[in-house]
């Protein structure tokens, strides 16, 4: 699927809108960002499908190391760069 194809502008691209603002509307937040990523997943996958584990590791990977920098504490003082 590309993006200027039919079958995106037509009705990938309307589902997710309105997916996402009706999930956000609710008060449903985490639900839709789950619902965007899972359809990031979904378009990711549907171009080739055996490339998808490398986005998933990869999407693993950075929330690990993100978590892991964001628990680091801040030197105070430091004058670091």
């Amino acid at each position: 699927m590309l993006f200027n194809s039919y079958i995106f502008i037509f009705a990938f691209l309307p589902i997710m809108l309105i997916g996402f603002y009706v999930l956000k509307r609710l008060g449903y937040f985490r639900a839709s960002k789950v619902f965007l990523v899972c359809g990031s997943l979904f378009f990711y996958g549907f171009w080739k499908l055996s490339y998808l584990p490398i986005l998933l590791l990869s999407i693993i990977a950075n929330y690990l190391l993100a978590t892991k920098i964001a628990s680091t504490p801040t030197a105070l003082g430091g004058g670091g760069v």
